[in-house]
């Protein structure tokens, strides 16, 4: 077993709350999506201490607020690299998420990186202007052999 940490940090320098939601694929090949985890502005997050995976997608949606009398939600990772289902009105787990499955929504999701070692390390920050994200990747080494 090796001793490399395998965090997934999520953090929010924009001014109003995010949600995340995350997808990776599983041993059958097939995806699981989850969603949301809350992040407060000026928090950083990790999303499950327990998740240790090669492969990372995300989405994230700000809060509604209102700007020049109109109401905006800002989207990060809708750049479509893939698409996985989502719920909007809760909490969800998608199993088969590469499909629309249940009430779910099939949305784009962005890869936040890939690794060849034992799982994947990545810190995803929601920019201020609430148009960029900066992502620092962290590989784990490859596993000896």
């Amino acid at each position: 077993m090796s001793g490399a940490r395998a965090d997934i940090i999520f953090c929010n320098k924009f001014p109003h709350l995010v949600y995340v939601a995350i997808a990776y694929p599983q041993s059958d090949g097939s995806w699981l999506s989850r969603g949301w985890l809350n992040i407060d502005t000026g928090d950083c997050t990790e999303f499950d201490t327990a998740l240790h995976v090669k492969i990372l997608y995300y989405r994230a949606e700000s809060d509604s607020y209102r700007q020049g009398g109109e109401s905006i939600k800002n989207v990060w990772g809708g750049q479509g690299d893939a698409q996985f289902a989502i719920w909007e009105d809760d909490n969800f787990n998608f199993w088969n998420a590469q499909t629309n499955v249940l009430k779910s929504t099939l949305v784009p999701f962005t890869k936040v990186g890939e690794t060849t070692g034992d799982a994947l390390s990545a810190q995803v920050t929601f920019e201020a202007d609430g148009v960029h994200v900066t992502t620092t990747i962290k590989n784990s080494p490859p596993p000896a052999r």
